[in-house]
Parts: structure tokens; C-alpha cells; sequence
């Protein structure tokens, strides 16, 4: 029998649902002067734009991991200093490029950083995570898969580098999964609101197996991409259903 992944293809979006959406772009402090610069995201906001045809509204949430980052032997009042003229500037840059273009309704884009999504989903993110912190203490295939995703975002193994995947991940598994309330004013942001997680790079196999292994038995149904992430670079939406991890 063969492989059931072995002849899986992923494509791009053809066109967005037209109902109420929100699109979810994680800003990665090492990456936020390069991959992804101001200029870089607006231009992935323009390809994933053209996939609309009709819609209710989409707004956009980018969140900044200035948070994560603490995981880190660097003095946390030098790291502080360092991500906030980051994140302000890269705010500031990315309203501009938008306040040039007259097209976008600038309300529908919202700013925040993984502290303030723990602070204001505090009770679900803690209740999540020890979910998670248990499947990691307990299933040797999700810690390889962990140790693996360290290793290959160059933020390497250890106890620390894997706490700032697993908290990364949970933030996804709940977002995707309806529970999260991202605090975008532009539409609804309830469980009939769908999310897209977008980021310019490939999935973590952590991530994946977190899904598939759904240790809090989360369901959204009404967000078509609640077992998906989106590539920026690639183009390319990935079903998690659909990955071969061992590959």
C-alpha cells in the first residue's frame, strides 16, 4: 500500500473565505530587519490580499515575540531596550507604508505582543500550556520533534530553547482553535471568526504533532484553517493533516 502522504501537494490560496477572518503575523524579533522587515510583510500582505474576492471583513493582528525572546542568557533590561525601539519602528514603518497605499481601511490592523496576548487570554494560555509542558514530559516523539524545530530555528536544545517552542506553539494551537481573542476591533474575533497563521518559512513538526495529538480535544470547525499554516516565502498553505513528518 503506498503512503497516503507520499504523493500530498500543497498549493497557494485560491481565494479567502468571505466571511469575517483574521490574518495572524508572528514577528520574530531575530528575523524583524530582514525577512521580515516593514517592506517585506506589506508586500506579503498585498499577495495574500489579492486572494480576496468578497469578504465580511479580514483584519489583521501582528504580534511581536519580544516575550519569547527572555528564554535567553542576555540581560533582560538590554533585550528590553533592544525589542522596543524594534517594534516601534517597525510599527511605525509599516502604517506608513499602508498611509501611502489609500486602498487599506487602517483600523482593520492591530498590534501586540506575546505578553499581551498571555496577559489578555491569561486563563486559557496557562491551562493550555500545562497541557502542552505534559505532553512534552510524557511523549518522547513530541520532545525528539521539539529538540528537532530548536535545532533547525537556530535556537538550538535545551530546557530553555524548548520552552520558547512550546510556548510559541501553544499561542498557535489556540488561535487556530478558536479560543484566543486576539484583540482585533475590526471584526468580530469570536469562535465564527476564521484565522490564518502566516510566516514567511516552513511549519514546526512540534506544532504539528501538538495538533494532531489535540491534547485538550479543541475543535473549530467554522475556521477552514484551523489544521493550517501559511508560508509566506513559498506560497504555499500546508494542511497538517496532510504533512509527513517523517520526512
Amino acid at each position: 500500500m503506498k503512503n497516503k502522504f507520499s504523493e500530498n501537494k500543497f498549493f497557494d490560496i485560491n481565494k479567502l473565505p468571505t466571511t469575517e477572518g483574521i490574518l495572524l503575523f508572528g514577528i520574530s524579533m531575530s528575523r524583524i530587519g530582514n525577512a521580515q522587515s516593514p517592506k517585506n510583510c506589506f508586500e506579503y500582505l498585498k499577495h495574500i490580499a489579492s486572494k480576496i474576492q468578497h469578504t465580511d471583513g479580514i483584519g489583521m493582528v501582528i504580534w511581536y515575540g519580544d516575550y519569547l525572546y527572555f528564554n535567553s542568557d542576555d540581560p533582560a533590561y538590554k533585550l528590553r531596550d533592544k525589542f522596543k525601539s524594534l517594534m516601534i519602528s517597525h510599527k511605525n514603518a509599516f502604517l506608513n507604508l499602508l498611509k501611502k497605499d489609500r486602498k487599506w481601511t487602517h483600523k482593520a490592523f492591530s498590534f501586540t505582543t506575546f505578553g499581551q496576548l498571555l496577559l489578555d487570554n491569561s486563563n486559557a494560555y496557562q491551562y493550555a500550556y500545562n497541557a502542552v509542558l505534559d505532553l512534552y514530559k510524557n511523549d518522547p516523539v513530541f520532545k525528539k520533534y521539539v529538540e528537532e524545530d530548536g535545532k533547525d530555528t537556530g535556537h538550538g536544545v535545551g530546557e530553555r530553547e524548548s520552552k520558547f517552542i512550546l510556548e510559541e506553539i501553544t499561542l498557535f494551537y489556540l488561535s487556530q482553535k478558536g479560543i484566543f481573542r486576539l484583540g482585533n476591533s475590526f471584526v468580530t474575533d469570536s469562535e465564527k471568526t476564521w484565522t490564518l497563521q502566516a510566516y514567511p518559512g516552513t511549519y514546526l513538526k512540534s506544532e504539528i504533532y501538538l495538533f494532531r495529538k489535540n491534547p485538550l480535544g479543541l475543535s473549530n470547525p467554522k475556521n477552514q484553517y484551523e489544521n493550517s499554516f501559511y508560508d509566506l516565502e513559498k506560497k504555499l498553505l500546508y494542511d497538517y493533516d496532510r504533512v509527513d513528518l517523517d520526512k
